[in-house]
């Protein structure tokens, strides 16, 4: 079985989850506590839908959630894809060249964090120092992609979906 750094997080804060907020009303919530992961997409507000992977006695159980009542559907979704998404977002950027040969500015604020540029600030990227999550993106060639923390709880402030 891989070895995934939010599996890791999430084990050593005894739950995490934390919220990628972007432009137009919509957030990306990352999560994880106990033996359950998820990925969940929010717009104005309103779940639209959630990924969540269980992992029971080494074996990965995933699946997309949509909707909610009468109208929810749940649908299985390839072993392990969810926390490989969750990896994905969590550590958004992280390997680039850009980020991994530069000497990153800490950036002591309410969440302190270490901060990347690229270019004449092109890109930028902010990792928690605590956490070491991707915690904000912007890049001027495309908008849409970039995002900043809107929420991070850790241990019992983390409720399951």
């Amino acid at each position: 079985m891989e070895n995934y750094r939010f599996m890791e997080l999430v084990e050593k804060e005894k739950g995490f989850e934390f919220y990628q907020a972007f432009r137009d009303e919509v957030d990306w919530i990352i999560g994880g506590k106990d033996d359950t992961y998820w990925f969940t997409v929010m717009k104005d507000q309103s779940v639209k839908e959630t990924y969540v992977g269980t992992l029971k006695d080494g074996v990965w159980t995933d699946r997309m959630i949509k909707g909610k009542g009468k109208k929810r559907t749940e649908k299985e979704l390839p072993a392990g894809s969810t926390i490989k998404r969750i990896e994905e977002r969590a550590y958004f950027m992280q390997e680039e060249p850009w980020v991994k040969d530069r000497k990153p500015r800490l950036i002591e604020d309410a969440h302190p964090h270490y901060h990347y540029v690229y270019g004449m600030g092109d890109k930028a990227l902010d990792v928690s120092e605590a956490y070491g999550v991707s915690i904000a993106y912007s890049d001027i060639k495309d908008l849409s992609a970039g995002y900043h923390l809107r929420y991070l709880y850790t241990g019992e402030e983390v409720e399951k979906p």
